[in-house]
């Protein structure tokens, strides 16, 4: 994975997060919720350029897809 580009990246982990709160709300969880704080935090952040959040992403929310 780390020969992809940032923007490569980015794109991956934009899907992968957005799949990831949407299976979050069908479970139930409301903004209310920090499970979904959690989640959005991250996606500020991983909009924000932080390079660590948006591997996390791909690699621990992009398995739950498998």
């Amino acid at each position: 994975m780390d020969n992809l580009s940032p923007n490569t990246k980015l794109e991956i982990a934009v899907e992968v997060i957005a799949a990831k709160i949407a299976k979050v709300s069908n479970a139930g969880y409301t903004i209310k919720d920090e499970k979904m704080q959690k989640l959005i935090e991250e996606r500020n952040q991983m909009y924000q350029g932080n390079e660590q959040v948006i591997d996390k992403i791909i690699k621990e929310y992009g398995k739950e897809g498998e």
